[in-house]
């Protein structure tokens, strides 16, 4: 004859196993949201140190920007410099087109006029961050903010000593 207490037997197995699996998908769900957050704060943290940097180093040097020690260091998961870029632009806002920097034998002429045209240093990332945990169970892909910071330009890595001739400085 079976009694109450028999049938009762795999209850409490049965009730901590619900209990334990909310309790881990809750502490999951607060470590993926954690790094979610620091995440957004680094990618936010590039673009600001990739613009001082693109204002104090020289136009040419803006290709070497996203892998320097100081910015790569920084970069948050599923982050690479392919998703880092840094624009020049004028009073207005508008881009400077500043290919005639990287040309084998650039016209001071014309690098002058470009160089007299720019204002602000734009540094921009393109991020997505992919939840881990949360993807298993849903498709999760966190909503990035757009990541941008403009800073006013500077030296552009061009000293300007009293005698008005400028010396390129390397970054």
């Amino acid at each position: 004859m079976r009694t109450w207490k028999n049938r009762q037997k795999g209850v409490t197995q049965v009730e901590f196993t619900l209990i334990a699996l909310a309790v881990l998908l809750v502490i999951f769900s607060i470590i993926e949201f954690a790094l979610y957050f620091y995440s957004i704060q680094m990618a936010n943290e590039v673009t600001r140190r990739a613009a001082r940097l693109a204002t104090v180093c020289y136009i040419a040097d803006r290709d070497d920007i996203p892998n320097l020690p100081a910015v790569k260091g920084l970069y948050p998961p599923g982050f690479s410099s392919d998703n880092l870029s840094i624009t020049y632009l004028d009073a207005n806002g508008v881009e400077v087109n500043v290919n005639e920097f990287f040309s084998q034998t650039p016209d001071t002429g014309v690098l002058n006029s470009i160089f007299a045209n720019i204002r602000f240093v734009k540094a921009e990332a393109d991020y997505t961050f992919q939840f881990m945990m949360l993807s298993l169970l849903i498709n999760a892909v966190g909503a990035s903010p757009e990541f941008q910071t403009i800073l006013p330009a500077e030296s552009l890595g061009v000293l300007r000593p009293e005698d008005g001739l400028g010396s390129i400085e390397d970054c």
